[in-house]
C-alpha cells in the first residue's frame, strides 16, 4: 500500500465530510438560525456556509489553521461579507473583529485538548450576551469497545520500530467526557442537545487516513520529525490492514449542543 497525502487536501476533506460530518453540521445549524455577525472556529473549507441563509448573515468570519482549506474556502465561498483567516484560534487576535451574535465550533473542540477551557473562554469573550454557540465535539464512548485496543496495538508495533519522543497516546485518548465538557460551559445555558453514534465505512486507505487526521496529530508528535511521516504512514497501513480484515472498526460519536451565553 502507498500513501500520497501526508495531510488531507481540501478535496479529501470534502470527500470524507460528506457522510457523517456534513450531516451532523447541517443538523447542528438547524437548531436555531445563525444570524448577524457569525464566527466559525475551525471552519475548514467553510461548510457551515452551505447550511445557513446568507440573507441572515451580516458578517461571517471563519478561522482555521490549514492554509489549503482556507484557500479552498476563499474560492468556493467568496462574498463581500465573508472573511477567512489562517490561524490557530487560541493565537488569533480578535480585537479588530466585531462582537459576534453567534459562534460555530463544529467538530474541533477536542483538538484544543488539554486547553479546551481556554478555547471556550475565548469564544465566550467574542460573543455578545444572549448570543448562540453551535457546538459539536467528539465524546468519550464505548460504542465499539475494541476500537481503542486495536489503535494501541498498532501503535505499539510502530513504536518498537521507530525512535519515540513522547508518551504513547491513541486517537481515543482525545475525546471529551460529558462531565468535562459541561464543566467548561459555565458561561452558557444549554438550549438543545443531541448525540449521534454510528460506524463509519471507508473505500480506500487515503479516505481512512483523511478521516483520522485531526486526532492523528497527537500520534504523529510521538515520533522524531526526521522519521515522523514514515512512522505515521506505517501506522496507518497497519491500522488499515486490521480494518480490511474486520478486526478494527471505526465509529463516530459526537455531541451536538445549542448554547446561549448568559447575561452578566
Amino acid at each position: 500500500m502507498t500513501m500520497n497525502n501526508p495531510r488531507p487536501n481540501p478535496q479529501g476533506f470534502q470527500r470524507n465530510s460528506r457522510h457523517v460530518k456534513k450531516r451532523s453540521l447541517e443538523l447542528l445549524l438547524s437548531f436555531a438560525t445563525p444570524q448577524g455577525n457569525v464566527l466559525d472556529i475551525g471552519c475548514g473549507t467553510g461548510n457551515s456556509l452551505l447550511f445557513v441563509d446568507a440573507n441572515n448573515i451580516e458578517q461571517y468570519v471563519g478561522i482555521d489553521h490549514s492554509k489549503d482549506k482556507i484557500a479552498y474556502a476563499n474560492l468556493v465561498h467568496a462574498a463581500p461579507n465573508v472573511r477567512f483567516i489562517v490561524s490557530d484560534f487560541l493565537a488569533c487576535n480578535l480585537d479588530r473583529l466585531p462582537v459576534f451574535d453567534a459562534v460555530v465550533c463544529a467538530g474541533c473542540l477536542q483538538g484544543f485538548m488539554p486547553h479546551e477551557q481556554a478555547a471556550i473562554d475565548k469564544l465566550s469573550a467574542a460573543l455578545k450576551p444572549g448570543g448562540y454557540v453551535f457546538l459539536s465535539c467528539a465524546f468519550d464512548f464505548d460504542y465499539l469497545p475494541d476500537e481503542r485496543f486495536i489503535q494501541e496495538r498498532a501503535l505499539m508495533e510502530i513504536r518498537h520500530q521507530y525512535p519515540c519522543i513522547g508518551e504513547p497516546v491513541v486517537f481515543d485518548d482525545f475525546r471529551l467526557s460529558r462531565p468535562a465538557l459541561l464543566d467548561t460551559l459555565s458561561d452558557f445555558e444549554i438550549i438543545r442537545s443531541q448525540r449521534i453514534e454510528e460506524t463509519v465505512e471507508f473505500e480506500n486507505l487515503n479516505d481512512f487516513r483523511d478521516w483520522h487526521w485531526g486526532a492523528s496529530a497527537k500520534v504523529r508528535n510521538q515520533f522524531d520529525e526526521t522519521i515522523r511521516e514514515l512512522a505515521i504512514t506505517d501506522y496507518y497501513q497497519k491500522l488499515y490492514a486490521h480494518y480490511c480484515v474486520g478486526r478494527y472498526k471505526t465509529a463516530y460519536s459526537t455531541g451536538l449542543l445549542l448554547l446561549r451565553k448568559k447575561s452578566p
